[in-house]
């Protein structure tokens, strides 16, 4: 066997190894200008698979308020016990209106109108319309008018209608219709309600509620 000298063998080695480097220069090229076209192309998906926020809507114009209507109970007809002349809540305004249910037969409405008799010398003659109403459906304005002449009572009685006291257990509920409880309603002059008490009122805490009603 004849053997090849060294330096014949060191050239060999070399051209041998000379196709895999070539191959691996290559790869790494191929790989380096490869990988960064495809992280463009990534982030291009990436980018098209957003789905834009859509624009904030515009305020909507806040709704315009509605005139409030005026209430209902104040345009139901009333009519006065001893005089027969009719009116209604409405046309009392400019003027403070208090409205005291009650029946005859009640002995506490009648201990809180002696007490109105006593305040009514400084209510009569102002801006204040005092009116005793009937929610007994029993009677009638005959017999309150006979009661209020009876006693001195020299405001104004009405017997409620069945609509009126309908409306007033609506907006105050059924202790509104109870005469025993001695409930007052006060109108302001605007027809609104100033306020709504239960109990006992002397002629001097009337005469106050009165007077704030009227301020």
């Amino acid at each position: 066997m004849n053997r090849i000298p060294s330096p014949s063998r060191r050239l060999l080695g070399v051209l041998v190894a000379a196709p895999f480097v070539v191959a691996a220069c290559t790869t790494a090229s191929d790989t380096a200008t490869t990988a960064p076209t495809d992280a463009a192309a990534a982030s291009e998906e990436v980018a098209a698979s957003r789905v834009p926020e859509p624009a904030p809507e515009a305020p909507s114009p806040e709704p315009e308020e509605a005139e409030a209507e005026p209430a209902a109970w104040l345009d139901i007809e009333l009519t006065d016990a001893a005089s027969g002349e009719t009116f209604t809540l409405a046309s009392l305004e400019g003027e403070v209106v208090a409205i005291e249910p009650m029946a005859i037969w009640c002995s506490n409405c009648k201990a809180q109108q002696d007490n109105v008799k006593s305040a009514y010398p400084e209510i009569e003659g102002s801006e204040v319309t005092y009116i005793s109403l009937g929610i007994d459906p029993g009677e009638d304005p005959k017999a309150l008018a006979k009661y209020a002449d009876r006693r001195g009572y020299d405001w104004t009685f009405v017997q409620s209608p069945v609509e009126f006291s309908r409306e007033l257990n609506d907006l105050f509920g059924p202790q509104i219709l109870s005469a025993p409880s001695t409930p007052l309603i006060v109108l302001d002059s605007s027809g609104g309600v100033f306020t709504q008490e239960w109990g006992f009122h002397d002629p001097e805490r009337l005469l106050d509620i009165l007077a704030e009603a009227s301020a």
